[in-house]
């Protein structure tokens, strides 16, 4: 008999302790942090581009989408933990080991429509955002010209570049001074076929360092981030633009990119996905986030 009751005794404690066991795994499971690992080489960066935004159902397509649309994308990145970072950020964490917040991610905007000061800089500084905003330098010299503001095709100023510049929720970046363009003799800032290697080299160099001096002129900064008007560039164009004291840059491979701070070439192939009209946050993240 006694054998019996030092038996269930022990099945009682075994099972009490195999209880507890399970408990603190799930517990230690379920309140672990995100993936994200400050001692990790190998950390993924997902990048958004976002263009011009419109609050006329008309104007909307695959670059340009409604403020409400945006600020639900925000709010789902904010619901699903991540954190917008800016470029700074990203060269202290590869080169200083400076720790990224949680589950980072990138906002990025290009061509410098005034819409993004209407609509999107408002909301930046109401949910503490950050994001890059890549301009054109001739744009932004004719709109600061002409002072034409119809939100519906204007460019940004040089007065109001300065004022998100110091704002500490914006980066300017550097998306040529006059080489947007498709139909000028040039696809974005990609070579001729046939153009001799030193002839494109004076012509992107001339280009991208007057609207670089610009920057520094109109806001006191230097930019160092380069993003290719329309994806465009051709093999001499990543070399040319390293040599020119760039920091990164961004193309428009719809890829999720990976931080590796052995390998820091990386910063100069950044992909991003294309935010369109018509799909909601959900599908629009759904292959992108984790």
């Amino acid at each position: 008999m006694f054998k019996y009751k030092k038996l269930i005794i022990n099945i009682i404690i075994f099972i009490i302790l195999l209880f507890s066991l399970i408990f603190s795994f799930n517990y230690l499971y379920n309140n672990a942090k995100p993936c994200y690992n400050e001692t990790s080489n190998n950390v993924k960066l997902p990048i958004i581009m976002y263009h011009h935004i419109s609050k006329s159902n008309a104007r909307l397509n695959d670059f340009t989408i409604s403020p409400e649309q945006f600020e639900k994308d925000m709010l789902y990145l904010k619901e699903k933990g991540y954190n917008t970072i800016s470029v700074k950020q990203l060269l202290d964490y590869v080169y200083n080991n400076t720790p990224l917040p949680n589950n980072p991610i990138m906002i990025t905007f290009d061509d410098g429509h005034e819409s993004f000061y209407e609509y999107i800089y408002p909301m930046l500084k109401q949910y503490d955002l950050k994001a890059v905003l890549s301009i054109v330098g001739s744009f932004t010299d004719t709109y600061t010209k002409n002072e034409d503001h119809n939100i519906n095709y204007s460019y940004l100023t040089w007065q109001q570049v300065n004022e998100l510049s110091d704002s500490g929720y914006v980066e300017i970046g550097n998306h040529t001074y006059d080489l947007h363009s498709m139909d000028k003799g040039r696809k974005g800032c990609s070579k001729n076929n046939g153009e001799d290697i030193e002839q494109y080299k004076n012509i992107l160099t001339k280009d991208v360092m007057k609207l670089e001096d610009e920057i520094l002129n109109y806001t006191g900064a230097n930019s160092k981030i380069f993003t290719y008007p329309f994806g465009r560039y051709t093999k001499e164009t990543k070399e040319i633009i390293k040599d020119l004291g760039f920091s990164v840059i961004f193309n428009c491979a719809q890829i999720i990119n990976v931080i590796d701070k052995n390998n820091p070439d990386f910063l100069y192939n950044l992909g991003r996905f294309n935010r369109p009209n018509g799909m909601s946050s959900e599908e629009f993240f759904k292959n992108i986030l984790d």
